[in-house]
C-alpha cells in the first residue's frame, strides 16, 4: 500500500495510515505554528485507494495561488500553502509501496457507485481539538422531527437508471418528496448524468436555497461522488446513484472552538470558550449578571459573531456558512415574541406566513400551526387570547412554537423562565427536556437553578465570560466546594476565584489569531408586497383585538370634537359675520369709509374662529402622536426576531404607517366634522373641506412622527414624557397662540414644525390674515387663496416625508441595537 510523505518547517514524516490531520492544534499529525492556520486546517485521507487533500479551514488552503477544496494527490510533490497564498507551505507526495506501483488517483468526475458504506465514515470538513470520539461518525438514531434517518435514500437507483431528470420538492407530485417546511414546493431538479459525466443539481429558485459542499447553488452545480447536499434542515450525500441522508452523531453535535469576544475598548466579554453540545442534549447556562451569557448566545447563533474562534455545526463553520445553516437555528428571546392581543392561532398563522416559503399554501400553514401546537400541548389553547387567557408558561410555549414552525434542530432560549413561579418554571423546563429528547440540541440561559437536574449539562460562566464549569448538574456544587447555588454565585464574584477552583483548560490563544470577519448577511426575504400584506393584516387584527386602542381610536375624535363645541359663539369658522369698522368710519361694500372719503379694509373679530382652530390643531397632534408613540418600542422584541429571519424594516415601518396613519387621518376628518357641523364653515369655496383635509393630514404626519419617536426611545416608560413634550412644542410653534412670523430664529425653527404649516393652511382657507392687513404684520405663509393653501400643504407633505425617512433609519438602527 502506498504511503504519504509530508514535509514542513524542516521536518519530514512518512505516514502509513489512512488519515493525516494538518493544523495548529498540537494534537494534529502535522502541527503548524502559523496563526493563520485553523486548529484542524486540512485532512489528507485515502479514498477508494487514492490520496485526497480536503480543506477544512477558515482562511483556506492554496495550491499555486488558487484556493482548493478537494485535491487529488499523486507522486509529484504538491505544495499546500495554509491560510493564504503565502501561508506556511506543507509539501506532500504519495510514495508507492516497494512491491507494486501506486494506484492512480480517482477521477473527481467519476460517477460509478462506490462499494460499501464509505460515505458513513467521511471525516468532517472541520472538527475542533478534543472533539474526536470513537462514535462521532456513528448514525444518530434519534433525529429531529421531519428529518430522515441516517442512510435512508430518497433517490432510488432504478430512478437514476431511467435516465430522466428528477424533481425534488415539498409537493407530492415531485419525484423526490421531502417533508420539510423550509423546502419549496418545487425546490430543485436532479440530472443523474452518465458514467462519463457528473450529475448536476439545478436549483429552481427555491426560497431557502440548495447547497452543495457548503455553497449555495446559483442555477446549477455538478455533483461529484461524495458531495454534500443540503435542502432545508436535511443533509444528504451523493454516492453516484443515490441521495443518502447523512445524520451522524458528529453532524448533530454543536462545537464551540475558542470563542472570544473583545470590545473595541479592549474589554473581553467572552474568553476562549470551547465545548461541545451533543445531540438530544439540554444544556443550561447560569452565572451572575454581566458574565457574558447573552454574548455566548449571540456567538452561538451567529447573530453577533465572536471576534475570534468559530462555531461548527454539521461539520461547517457557522460564520463562514451562515447562509446555509441559519435556518437550522431557532432563538427564543427573553421577551415574548407574539402580540398579546392576538389569539394563539392568529399569532402562529401570521408568523408562518412570514417565515415559511412563499409558495406554502394556507392549508399547509394551518397544518404546520396545528403540528407545533400539538407538539407543545397548545391545541386546546389555539382560540385563547395570548395576553389575557394564557399563563406565563403557556405564553412562553407560544414563543417556542413560533420558532418550531421551521423545525430547527438547534434551539436557543434566553431566560425563558424569567418572571415565572417555580411551578411554571418546572413546566417550561420539562417542555424543553422533551424537545431535546426529540433529537435537538437545546441550550437555555437561565437564572433559575430549580430544574437543573433535567439538563444533561450545566455551563457556569464567571464574570468576564470564562467558563468556570461545564459538565453534568450533579457535579456543580462539588466542583466549587459549596453546599448551595447561592454560595456558588457568591464565589463567582470573588476576585480569587481561579485560586479557589481548578482553572479551565486553556486552548490556543485565539487573540493572536486574525479576527473573524463575519458580518451577519441578510436572510432571504419574501416579496415586499407579500410581507406588506401580511403585516397590514396583522396590524389591523391587533387594532381590532386591542379594546383599549380601538376605543381610543373611536372615542378620542368624538371627545376632542365635542370639546371644540365649548368655544363660545355661533360664528364657527366663518369670518363673514365678524366684520366691523373702526369708530368714526362707515361700513360700505368695499370696506370702511373714512370722513376724508378714503376706504380702508374691514376688520374682523377673530377670537372665536382662532380658538376653534387651536382646538383642532391640538386634537390632530394629540390623536396622531398618541396612537403611534408606543407602537414600535412595545413590539421591539418581536420586530428584532422577525428581522433576523427575513423581515424587511422598510416594509415593517410602512405597514405601521399605513394602518396607524390611515386611522389618524380618519380621526382628523371626524374631529373636523364634529367641530363644524351645525355651525358656519370657513368662508369661500370648499373652505371647510380644505380645513378637514389639512387637519387629517396633520394627524397623519404626527402619527409618522409618533412612530419615529417610538423607534427612538428605549422603553415604554419614556413615551409619556415624549408625548407631552411633542404636543407642547407643536402648539407653541404653530403660531396659533401668539405671533411667530417676523421673529428671527423662532420663525425659522417653526418652519420645521408640521403644526406651523397646518395652521397656516387652515388660516389660508379661512382668510384669517385679512384682519392684519393694515398693521403691516402679514403672516406671508398664511395669506388667503388656493395657491398659498397648496404651498402650505406641499411643505407639510415634505415634512411628513422627511419624518418618514428619519423614522425608517431609526427602525433600522433599533433592529440591531442592544437597547
Amino acid at each position: 500500500m502506498d504511503r504519504l510523505q509530508v514535509q514542513w518547517a524542516g521536518s519530514t514524516r512518512t505516514f502509513d495510515g489512512d488519515r493525516v490531520v494538518i493544523g495548529r492544534d498540537l494534537g494534529c499529525d502535522v502541527p503548524i505554528a502559523d496563526a493563520r492556520a485553523s486548529r484542524h486546517h486540512a485532512i489528507l485521507q485515502r479514498e477508494n485507494g487514492a490520496w485526497v487533500a480536503v480543506d477544512s479551514s477558515t482562511n483556506g488552503t492554496f495550491v499555486g495561488g488558487q484556493r482548493i477544496t478537494r485535491l487529488p494527490l499523486g507522486p509529484a510533490p504538491t505544495s499546500l500553502n495554509l491560510g493564504g497564498p503565502d501561508g506556511e507551505p506543507v509539501v506532500v507526495a504519495v510514495l508507492p509501496a516497494p512491491s507494486r506501483p501506486a494506484p492512480a488517483p480517482a477521477s473527481p468526475a467519476a460517477q460509478q457507485p462506490v462499494a460499501g458504506d464509505w460515505w458513513r465514515n467521511l471525516p468532517p470538513p472541520q472538527l475542533p481539538a478534543g472533539a474526536r470520539s470513537a462514535d462521532a461518525w456513528q448514525p444518530q438514531h434519534v433525529v429531529p422531527p421531519g428529518q430522515l434517518a441516517h442512510g435512508q435514500s430518497v433517490v432510488l437507483p432504478q430512478q437514476v437508471q431511467a435516465g430522466r431528470s428528477l424533481s425534488i420538492g415539498r409537493d407530492h407530485s415531485n419525484d423526490v418528496v421531502l417533508d420539510d417546511p423550509l423546502i419549496s414546493r418545487r425546490h430543485a431538479v436532479l440530472d443523474p448524468g452518465t458514467p462519463q459525466t457528473p450529475a448536476v443539481l439545478h436549483d429552481l429558485g427555491s426560497f431557502n436555497g440548495s447547497f452543495v459542499d457548503g455553497r449555495r447553488v446559483q442555477g446549477s452545480a455538478p455533483l461529484q461522488v461524495g458531495a454534500e447536499v443540503i435542502f432545508g434542515n436535511q443533509t444528504f450525500r451523493w454516492d453516484g446513484t443515490q441521495l443518502l441522508a447523512s445524520a451522524t452523531t458528529h453532524e448533530f453535535t454543536l462545537y464551540a472552538d475558542g470563542l472570544t469576544t473583545v470590545l473595541p475598548d479592549g474589554r473581553q466579554l467572552l474568553q476562549n470558550a470551547s465545548f461541545q453540545l451533543g445531540p438530544s442534549s439540554l444544556t443550561a447556562v447560569i452565572g451572575p449578571s454581566g458574565a457574558g451569557k447573552s454574548t455566548m448566545l449571540g456567538a452561538l447563533t451567529g447573530l453577533r459573531p465572536a471576534t475570534h474562534g468559530r462555531v461548527i455545526w454539521q461539520g461547517h463553520d457557522l460564520y463562514a456558512h451562515y447562509d446555509q445553516l441559519r435556518f437550522q437555528i431557532g432563538l427564543v428571546p427573553q421577551q415574548d415574541i407574539q402580540h398579546p392581543q392576538l389569539k394563539v392561532k392568529q399569532a402562529l398563522g401570521y408568523a408562518a406566513r412570514l417565515r415559511l416559503p412563499p409558495d406554502t399554501t394556507s392549508q399547509e400553514r394551518d397544518a404546520r400551526v396545528h403540528a407545533v401546537a400539538q407538539q407543545l400541548q397548545l391545541t386546546e389553547r389555539l382560540d385563547n387570547r395570548i395576553g389575557t387567557q394564557l399563563s406565563g408558561g403557556q405564553r412562553k410555549r407560544v414563543s417556542i412554537a413560533t420558532e418550531l414552525l421551521t423545525a430547527p434542530p438547534l434551539l436557543f432560549l434566553d431566560e425563558p423562565t424569567s418572571g415565572l413561579d417555580p411551578g411554571l418554571d418546572l413546566e417550561v423546563m420539562k417542555q424543553l427536556r422533551g424537545l431535546a429528547d426529540d433529537g435537538r440540541v437545546v441550550m437555555v440561559v437561565t437564572h433559575s437553578v430549580l430544574a437543573l437536574d433535567l439538563c444533561d449539562n450545566v455551563m457556569v460562566l464567571a464574570p468576564g465570560g470564562r467558563i468556570a464549569y461545564f459538565g453534568p448538574p450533579a457535579g456543580v456544587l462539588a466542583h466549587f466546594g459549596r453546599a448551595s447555588y447561592p454560595e456558588v454565585f457568591d464565589l463567582l464574584d470573588d476576585p480569587d476565584l481561579w485560586q479557589r477552583i481548578p482553572a479551565p483548560r486553556q486552548s490556543v490563544d485565539t487573540a493572536s489569531m486574525p479576527a473573524v470577519a463575519a458580518p451577519v448577511p441578510a436572510p432571504p426575504r419574501q416579496s415586499l408586497g407579500r410581507q406588506l400584506g401580511t403585516l397590514v393584516a396583522r396590524n389591523a387584527a391587533v387594532v381590532v383585538a386591542d379594546r383599549l386602542l380601538l376605543g381610543m381610536l373611536l372615542l378620542l375624535p368624538l371627545i376632542l370634537g365635542g370639546l371644540s363645541r365649548l368655544v363660545p359663539g355661533k360664528a364657527g369658522l366663518s369670518l363673514d359675520d365678524t366684520r366691523f369698522c373702526p369708530p368714526g368710519t362707515q361700513m360700505v361694500p368695499r370696506g370702511c369709509l373714512r370722513p376724508d372719503g378714503a376706504v380702508t379694509a374691514l376688520l374682523f373679530k377673530q377670537q372665536e374662529s382662532t380658538q376653534r382652530l387651536i382646538v383642532l390643531i391640538v386634537a390632530a397632534c394629540l390623536m396622531g402622536t398618541a396612537i403611534a408613540i408606543r407602537e414600535l418600542v412595545a413590539e421591539r422584541p418581536i420586530f428584532r426576531r422577525e428581522y433576523a429571519v427575513g423581515l424587511s424594516p422598510t416594509v415593517y415601518f410602512a405597514s405601521k404607517v399605513f394602518v396607524l396613519g390611515s386611522a389618524a387621518f380618519f380621526q382628523g376628518l371626524v374631529v373636523t366634522v364634529i367641530a363644524t357641523v351645525g355651525l358656519p364653515g370657513a368662508d369661500g369655496r370648499v373652505g371647510t373641506l380644505r380645513i378637514a383635509i389639512t387637519i387629517a393630514s396633520l394627524a397623519f404626519t404626527m402619527a409618522v412622527a409618533g412612530l419615529a419617536l417610538s423607534a427612538l426611545v428605549t422603553s415604554t416608560e419614556q413615551t409619556m414624557p415624549a408625548l407631552v413634550g411633542v404636543i407642547m412644542v407643536e402648539l407653541v410653534l404653530s403660531g396659533a397662540l401668539f405671533q411667530v412670523n417676523g421673529r428671527v430664529l423662532l420663525e425659522q425653527v417653526a418652519w420645521l414644525s408640521p403644526s406651523r404649516w397646518a395652521y397656516a393652511a387652515c388660516a389660508s382657507a379661512m382668510g384669517l390674515v385679512r384682519g392684519q392687513a393694515d398693521r403691516g404684520e402679514k403672516d406671508w405663509i398664511a395669506l388667503a387663496g388656493p395657491s398659498h393653501w397648496l404651498m402650505d400643504m406641499f411643505v407639510l407633505g415634505v415634512l411628513c416625508l422627511l419624518t418618514l425617512v428619519v423614522g425608517l433609519l431609526l427602525v433600522r438602527r433599533s433592529a440591531t441595537s442592544d437597547k
